[in-house]
């Protein structure tokens, strides 16, 4: 069965159209986070390209309706990725998003009336290839990685790059009349191609916000306990933080996830027995308290290894937050051992860099924090960054 390419657009416009209403009446109709706000621009500039291409279409001389499609095509997808970092809790670039749209509009514009319905098309083919990618690059890390239900997403958008990269190639040798480009990079296979992308993305954005909902109708009922050395236990120190994070995301607000490894543990035991390691680890904790940020909350992590959640604005203030315990375990001995100071090891993960998920942050604080005891103990590493030495 073939398809024309007048059918293909009328149905490309209706799946455009419902599901963008869909996905921007949801969004209206409760409290979104910033992640959903920009990717219900990418279905309005979605919508406002059918619309501009079906004017282009109509009148000849609304020439200039091709350069507003196409920059409506660009942002479209590159909302997509500039959505899918703030999900991931970084910085959403959108004005990087806003230069490509501009640059495409320009192309167009510049070839004029004569420019014809492949006006621009170069660039466009261009933006929208780099920005599918980094789409799918973005879905592949942070918060997104981590949920399955984002691979789907990822194949669509990885798919759409090359096919956009290939578009081009396939424009720039034979042209637009040419039988390669017509048979397989027309206007047909690519409005097939975008109506299987809005679909798959309107069901995966959906559930990612449906999921980012549900934690707060998960937390009733929730008991918060604490451990005999006054940090909380594991499962209440997650349901805590949870809930921090939660908000600092919607405010935009950075959190820093501290993992402090007792360095040595498992040697001081097999030294001077089991007592002794668990006097040293009830002194390691009570100077953690002690030293660790006011404004913060400290759970357990298993032996002689602790979780603080803080605010911190940037790296320097958590390294700084880092240092602080450091320096207080070494210039006070523990108060049960005042013959032995330890020393900690500590891994910093920060919402900034790897987003606002809680099993994320947790597991690369934790890895960050192995890494600097295997450097040499007395530690600091930043996840996904090199360590810094003290």
């Amino acid at each position: 069965m073939t398809f024309d390419s007048q059918t293909v657009a009328v149905i490309n416009a209706l799946v455009i159209f419902v599901c963008g209403a869909t996905f921007i009446v949801n969004t209206f109709m409760r409290k979104d986070d910033a992640s959903g706000r920009v990717w219900s621009v990418s279905y309005m500039a979605g919508m406002f390209t059918s619309f501009s291409y079906v004017v282009s279409a109509l009148s000849q001389e609304a020439w200039w309706a091709i350069a507003a499609g196409n920059g409506g095509y660009v942002l479209s997808i590159a909302a997509l990725w500039s959505g899918a970092r703030l999900f991931n809790g970084k910085s959403s670039l959108l004005w990087v998003s806003l230069i490509g749209t501009a640059v495409t509009i320009v192309a167009a514009l510049a070839a004029g009336p004569s420019g014809g319905p492949w006006a621009g098309a170069p660039a466009t083919f261009l933006c929208i290839a780099l920005f599918a990618g980094l789409g799918a690059a973005e879905t592949l890390v942070g918060a997104m990685r981590d949920n399955p239900t984002t691979r789907g997403f990822t194949i669509v958008l990885g798919i759409a790059s090359a096919f956009f990269a290939a578009r081009l190639v396939a424009l720039l040798v034979e042209g637009p009349d040419g039988s390669l480009f017509t048979t397989l990079f027309g206007t047909v296979a690519a409005s097939l191609l975008l109506i299987a992308l809005l679909i798959v993305a309107t069901v995966v954005l959906s559930v990612l916000r449906a999921e980012r909902a549900a934690p707060a109708s998960r937390r009733h009922g929730s008991i918060v306990a604490y451990t005999g050395d006054d940090v909380l236990l594991q499962e209440s120190f997650v349901r805590i933080v949870d809930d921090w994070l939660e908000r600092a995301n919607f405010h935009d607000e950075q959190l820093a996830i501290l993992h402090v490894r007792l360095d040595d543990l498992d040697e001081m035991k097999t030294a001077f027995g089991a007592a002794f390691s668990s006097e040293v680890a009830e002194g390691f904790i009570s100077s953690v308290r002690r030293y660790g940020p006011t404004l913060s909350d400290i759970g357990e992590d298993g032996a002689g290894c602790l979780l603080i959640a803080t605010p911190a604005t940037d790296a320097d203030d958590a390294l700084q937050a880092a240092k602080g315990i450091q320096d207080g375990l070494l210039d006070h001995p523990v108060e049960t051992t005042p013959r032995l100071r330890p020393t900690a090891s500590i891994g910093i993960a920060l919402t900034d860099y790897l987003g606002y998920d809680v099993a994320v942050l947790t597991r690369a604080a934790s890895d960050a924090s192995l890494r600097a005891a295997a450097s040499g103990g007395n530690r600091t590493v930043l996840a996904s960054s090199s360590p810094t030495g003290r």
